[in-house]
């Protein structure tokens, strides 16, 4: 009798007792995301998974630079025929650059596999070509101070698990803080009330190559510096040598030496300006140019009448 009790005590619990399984939620099924892009800057943080827009961080550029980002696919589906266009966007509008200031490597990609079916990471190189400085001639691709970057529009397509067609796109903005330097010549009429600009070269000879000053203004000429970076200028003495090299300030300007005299001698003075390893803006004005390897802007003279007084820039 007391056998039968235990028995029936054991089945009554196994009867009671629930399987653990029983209390776990039954699982939604897993949804696979379409093709998403990704930009990630080399050896830095910045980038996201999930926006339309990211920053690739803020550069200073004092000549033509390259920077560089990770491109990843971050969804489930793979991403075809991927274009990478710079240009300016402006709000909602978008502007392809027209030039080569700005250049995306590649510019197109056939298919970018997701990030857990590839092993090699996909680098996109942007150049911003803003000039060099050694020995350079032509400045084509010349920033202004007032350029601040670019933006890489990427776009492709991909498919959803429904085997939709999807098209994606991500703008990747490049902020940038361009240094530039230049420089005006200035005389004044007015014993320095004011000051006007110096015309390059002569209207009646395309082969005078120099800044014209009117004789009588030789006693207020001023050099400025319009360029956002400091510069340093020389000027020569008699003799031809250059001694002594100031600092010009952003903005600031100063006064360069008398020439000549009053009975209508002609003695040309000369003078160097020193960019300082930066880019030189010459305004269209390709006279002025870096001597080769130096950062000195220069160029050759020639005194062409007496009825004009000149103040040159010499490369010799």
């Amino acid at each position: 009798m007391k056998k039968l009790t235990i028995l029936t005590v054991i089945a009554m619990a196994l009867i009671n007792c629930k399987n653990p399984s029983d209390n776990i939620p039954e699982l939604p099924p897993t949804v696979r995301l379409p093709g998403q892009f990704s930009a990630t800057v080399l050896s830095d943080t910045m980038g996201t998974n999930n926006a339309r827009n990211v920053s690739l961080g803020t550069f200073t550029i004092t000549n033509s630079k390259s920077i560089y980002f990770i491109l990843r696919n971050v969804g489930d589906f793979p991403i075809h025929d991927i274009t990478l266009t710079p240009g300016k966007l402006d709000g909602v509008t978008f502007e392809p650059f027209t030039d080569n200031g700005v250049t995306a490597s590649p510019s197109g990609i056939t298919v970018l596999e997701t990030s857990g079916r590839t092993s090699v990471e996909t680098v996109i190189e942007v150049n911003i070509n803003h000039g060099e400085v050694i020995g350079l001639i032509s400045q084509q691709y010349v920033h202004k101070a007032d350029f601040a970057g670019a933006t890489i529009r990427i776009q492709g397509k991909t498919t959803d698990e429904d085997d939709n067609d999807i098209d994606i796109s991500l703008d990747a903005g490049i902020e940038t803080l361009i240094k530039v330097a230049s420089f005006e010549v200035h005389y004044s009429a007015d014993e320095g009330a004011t000051y006007t600009k110096a015309e390059w070269g002569h209207p009646n000879d395309p082969t005078f190559k120099q800044f014209l000053i009117p004789p009588e203004y030789r006693n207020y000429i001023i050099i400025l510096n319009t360029g956002n970076v400091p510069l340093k200028y020389s000027v020569a003495t008699d003799d031809g040598e250059f001694l002594e090299w100031p600092d010009l300030n952003a903005g600031e300007a100063k006064s360069l030496p008398a020439y000549g005299d009053n009975i209508g001698n002609l003695h040309s003075k000369y003078f160097y300006v020193d960019t300082l390893g930066i880019v030189f803006d010459n305004c269209g004005n390709e006279d002025l140019r870096f001597r080769p390897g130096t950062s000195l802007i220069g160029n050759a003279f020639r005194n062409i009448n007496v009825s004009s007084i000149q103040y040159g820039v010499d490369q010799n």
